[in-house]
């Protein structure tokens, strides 16, 4: 395994001067990639080495190798950055040529007030405005009719909750400023992970061809710090409203639904299933308890424990707990089924996992939700909401209108297509 630079170059230049102390641009060639959090932002540019594909299940073991590999060349201190996705086998990870760190992007307040109410339905996609093309996949009708053929495998007894994904592809009359859009993101989803990663495919060397995997993430998949590590998932979730009454009664609601109290357990009590292997001590609250971004309410628990002596590091933590059925489904394998029967189009890296991983096995990763993929002028939206017993399809329709707001308010657009 080689360390040496493979795709550093001319890119780096107009992404600034890392050694400079002059942190990349988002968006700006191979191995770009920033991660930012309440405490720090990792900035990253060029490819000392890239992780090789393996098989599904082998990615944590194959970066800890390309690390190993990378410091015994001379690198006292690489990293593994980039992003994981949902379906087995599909990553772009790699050790990057050059590392910047700050202290974190600039943030608003906690509090900072919830989005905008929507000025057009969710039915009338043409107000996004006659400036930008798009295309939903699928349309609202046919969403709702896969929420309701979901329900029925439930009710069969085949699965418990599977999540039901859309996508909305928007083309902008000039190319999208990544930098611009990942800043706004940061700005209104304070306490989220702001992410920019490069996942284009590294055979493709034409420019045109850059893919740049963008969001604001509300959910930490988990984190390893030594011993310690976190995990907070998801699960359960309500749009917010501008008026404080109302908005303060919409969290009261979703705190007492016994509906979305019953999805978010099914989420935690895998997760802790998962972690409690690699585990001296493991700490799951009993209940959940009441989060928020700006456009959304969430249930949400945060899970701590010890791990044991030698520890997974952090990608192969990832690996074990992905995916969880907070973007899949319970049980596991029937979700994945019928996500491939009645989704119509590839996730790719959405409702996978982004994040870093140091040689000494240390890092977090986050879910790739409220996310966008962006190449050029075209940008990507997904959103998805769990299907489980007592689901309505106007209302899983009406969630995942809610969670496109995040991506849609930092593009300029406020309506859902």
């Amino acid at each position: 395994m080689t360390s040496t630079p493979t795709d550093a170059g001319p890119e780096l230049a107009p992404a600034g001067d890392v050694a400079a102390g002059i942190p990349p641009a988002p968006g700006s060639g191979p191995g770009s990639f920033l991660f930012s959090t309440r405490e720090a932002t990792l900035r990253t540019a060029g490819v000392r080495a890239r992780v090789p594909a393996t098989a599904p299940g082998a990615v944590g073991a194959a970066a800890a190798a390309t690390l190993a590999a990378d410091r015994d060349a001379g690198n006292p201190d690489p990293l593994v950055v980039g992003a994981v996705g949902f379906a087995p086998g599909l990553a772009r990870l790699v050790v990057p040529a050059h590392v910047h760190r700050t202290p974190t992007l600039s943030r608003s307040a906690e509090d900072a007030p919830p989005a905008p109410p929507l000025t057009a339905p969710p039915s009338a996609p043409a107000s996004i405005g006659t400036r930008w093309d798009f295309r939903a996949e699928p349309p609202p009708p046919r969403y709702a009719a896969a929420v309701r053929r979901a329900l029925e495998m439930i009710a069969e007894g085949r699965l418990e909750k599977v999540v039901l994904a859309r996508a909305a592809t928007l083309t902008a009359p000039e190319p999208l400023d990544v930098a611009a859009v990942l800043e706004r993101l940061a700005a209104r989803n304070p306490a989220g992970y702001a992410f920019a990663v490069d996942v284009a495919d590294p055979d493709e060397a034409d420019e045109a061809d850059a893919r740049t995997l963008l969001g604001a993430s509300p959910e930490l998949l988990v984190s390893r710090r030594g011993a310690a590590v976190l995990s907070q998932p998801l699960a359960g979730t309500a749009p917010r409203s501008p008026d404080p009454d109302e908005d303060a009664r919409r969290g009261e609601t979703l705190a007492a639904s016994a509906k979305d109290r019953r999805e978010h357990a099914l989420v935690v009590e895998r997760v802790a299933e998962r972690l409690a292997p690699f585990c001296t001590s493991l700490d799951v609250p009993e209940a959940p308890s009441l989060t928020h971004t700006p456009a959304l309410w969430h249930l949400a628990t945060r899970i701590e424990g010890r791990l044991r002596d030698p520890a997974p590091t952090s990608l192969e933590l990832a690996e074990a707990l992905h995916p969880t059925p907070a973007v899949c489904g319970e049980p596991t394998r029937a979700a994945r089924e019928a996500i491939a029967e009645l989704e119509e189009f590839p996730r790719g890296f959405y409702a996978g996992l982004v994040g870093w991983c140091d040689a000494d096995g240390d890092g977090e990763w986050a879910l790739a939700i409220r996310c966008a993929e962006v190449s050029g002028r075209a940008a990507r939206v997904y959103a998805g909401a769990g299907v489980v017993e007592g689901s309505r399809p106007e209302a899983e329709l009406a969630e995942t209108g809610a969670k496109f707001r995040t991506l849609l308010a930092a593009l300029g657009l406020e309506a859902t297509p």
